[in-house]
């Protein structure tokens, strides 16, 4: 069988083509990811919490839910551990989850400073049917200083990750097949480069 020189140029063509299209389309899934991530059907923002304070109850059925949980932290020069648990129908733990908030600020040879990490978000997903809680503590007794959010997040979201992250990696395979000879060439070129930037 002869493989005439024009076809093969044309069958590259149209793969690479082919390509750039599973790329766009992943693209697209990725964006569509992101819009559907802040896109909710429950909102519920609570200004002060108090210790030890319990949210719910969450209601799992035949879908799974995806609770996104947004905390800031409104303390001035201090800190404080924001602990979240997870419990099942019977106030029991399933599992936790938390970060450091903080916040510090002063005067040097430079003047005024300020450095912060006062955010905290978290998405929790309850695949199995039941009900759940939510529980917050903190090390410091300061709940005062801390506001949370709380979302229920259109899962569909995390198809068109799923999705997009696939049809790239797909995309990446194919491309590198089709193309082995062009890239390793470039990657000669640029180690060729670096080669004589180390010598200079």
């Amino acid at each position: 069988m002869i493989i005439r020189p024009q076809q093969k140029l044309k069958d590259k063509l149209f793969y690479n083509n082919l390509t750039l299209i599973v790329v766009i389309f992943s693209i697209i899934c990725f964006v569509t990811s992101m819009l559907l991530q802040s896109t909710y059907y429950y909102n519920k923002s609570v200004n002060y919490l108090n210790e030890g304070q319990i949210f719910g109850p969450i209601k799992v059925q035949n879908k799974p839910i995806i609770c996104k949980v947004i905390a800031n932290f409104e303390g001035e020069n201090t800190s404080s551990y924001l602990s979240g648990e997870v419990l099942d129908e019977n106030k029991d733990t399933l599992y936790e989850f938390g970060k450091d908030l903080w916040h510090e600020s002063g005067y040097d040879s430079d003047g005024y400073w300020s450095e912060s990490d006062r955010k905290m978000t978290a998405y929790l997903t309850f695949k199995d049917k039941g009900t759940y809680y939510i529980q917050f503590n903190t090390d410091e007794n300061n709940m005062y200083n801390i506001s949370v959010t709380f979302q229920l997040v259109k899962n569909s979201y995390v198809a068109h990750s799923k999705a997009g992250t696939l049809a790239l990696l797909l995309a990446m395979i194919v491309f590198h097949l089709l193309n082995a000879s062009w890239i390793n060439e470039k990657m000669s070129i640029i180690d060729d480069k670096l080669a004589d930037m180390s010598e200079d």
